[in-house]
């Protein structure tokens, strides 16, 4: 930001002396290696569960099947797996949401490996309890993430109220 600062037309240049000026800076810059960034396509996506789960077995996939945003096709809404399309950063956000009397435990999954845990319990209270869990995950082109149950006891998940959205660092 500041570079371009130093290019910034003033009142009494001529297009060719800024162009000039321009030049001499880019060739500085180069030389101390400073490299021109360019601005990447974004990969994010936010998706909902559109129907009320229950019973589900232990590690089974929940497909968050209504996609509100897909930005990079990353994510697909048939499998509930989001492929890291280039290595970096990315960052993951779910909510679950349950009724009384139920709970609903999930992990997040890089690969199939544990990453993180979100526990939403409804027993003993008398409302719909929401929880939402976050997690950075570095990953390698073609690494893959998803959302999948972490036991059986009393899962109950409503649809329309639960959210797996996440977006590259």
């Amino acid at each position: 930001m500041s570079f371009a600062l130093l290019v910034a037309v003033t009142a009494h240049e001529t297009p060719q002396q800024v162009v000039t000026r321009y030049n001499n800076y880019k060739a500085i810059c180069d030389g101390i290696g400073f490299q021109n960034v360019r601005c990447k396509d974004p990969f994010a996506f936010h998706s909902s569960l559109t129907k009320t789960l229950q019973n589900l077995k232990n590690q089974e996939t929940v497909i968050f099947d209504k996609v509100l945003l897909n930005e990079g096709n990353a994510y697909n809404n048939i499998s509930g797996i989001f492929t890291a399309p280039l290595d970096g950063i990315y960052s993951f956000t779910w909510t679950m949401l349950t009724k009384s009397g139920k709970n609903f435990v999930t992990e997040i999954v890089l690969n199939g490996q544990k990453v993180a845990l979100n526990h939403t319990d409804g027993r003993g209270h008398n409302v719909h309890p929401m929880s939402t869990s976050h997690a950075n995950i570095k990953m390698k082109k073609g690494d893959k993430v998803w959302i999948r149950t972490h036991n059986t006891n009393g899962q109950y998940a409503l649809g329309g109220w639960c959210y797996f959205s996440g977006a590259k660092l």
